[in-house]
């Protein structure tokens, strides 16, 4: 994440900004990450787990 004392840092105005254009390009970059590193693309979803209630 670049900071506000990088050189390379930019400020962009927030009239100038699309936060749908930004988030979804975070999710595909993410998506990316998430692909280069499992390697396979593949993914599953993981249950969730049963908790017994305490009795009150």
């Amino acid at each position: 994440m670049k900071s506000i004392l990088d050189p390379s840092f930019r400020y962009t105005k927030s009239v100038d900004t699309d936060l749908r254009k930004t988030f979804a390009r975070i999710r595909r970059e993410q998506q990316k990450q998430a692909v280069s590193a499992t390697g396979s693309g593949v993914v599953l979803a993981l249950g969730r787990r049963k908790t017994a209630r305490a009795a009150a």
